[in-house]
């Protein structure tokens, strides 16, 4: 007489099957959510790891011109919730001229109160930065002249609260 198995039983081979299919689908799920919380807690601490500055793109150059005779470059970038459009030009005593537009998220130029300050520092550190004496065109519009400047790489450093904006430009001999 044979042992025929009882229907709905399962063999001992197939049991084994089974049970690693569903180890290997196990694995498989909790590899998947670990990848998803270390993904959840990078974007979690980039909370605290922000940093206080930003730096400020160079979209373009500025031909030399009456008055600019260096010419200069357009920068723009975004400091905090503020869209920082700008123009920085030089002339031929190698003074520097700012131009720049403050606009907020939906497309509102910053208040006249806005705290913000405007320097100058050389890009290696060394020597005291220069602060700028900037004056209000019209909201969130402000110009700025600078003194004569040495050769060499410069910072513009614009303070907003919470964030500085930082653009690099160098001044030729």
């Amino acid at each position: 007489m044979t042992n025929t198995p009882a229907p709905g039983a399962s063999s001992p081979v197939r049991q084994k099957t089974a049970a690693s299919e569903a180890r290997g689908a196990r694995l498989l799920v909790g590899l998947i959510g670990g990848a998803f919380l270390l993904l959840i807690a990078a974007f979690v601490s980039m909370i605290f790891l922000a940093q206080g500055e930003v730096r400020l793109n160079a979209v373009g150059p500025i031909a030399a011109a009456p008055g600019a005779e260096r010419g200069g470059v357009v920068f723009h970038g975004t400091a905090n919730i503020w869209e920082v459009r700008g123009r920085l030009t030089q002339d031929d005593a190698r003074q520097v001229s700012l131009a720049i537009d403050l606009v907020g998220p939906t497309a509102q130029p910053a208040p006249a109160g806005l705290q913000l300050s405007l320097s100058l520092e050389r890009a290696d550190g060394t020597g005291t930065p220069i602060p700028l004496d900037h004056r209000l065109v019209r909201p969130g519009s402000l110009v700025a002249t600078s003194a004569p400047l040495e050769t060499g790489q410069w910072r513009l450093r614009l303070t907003l609260p919470e964030i500085e904006a930082l653009q690099e430009f160098s001044v030729e001999p």
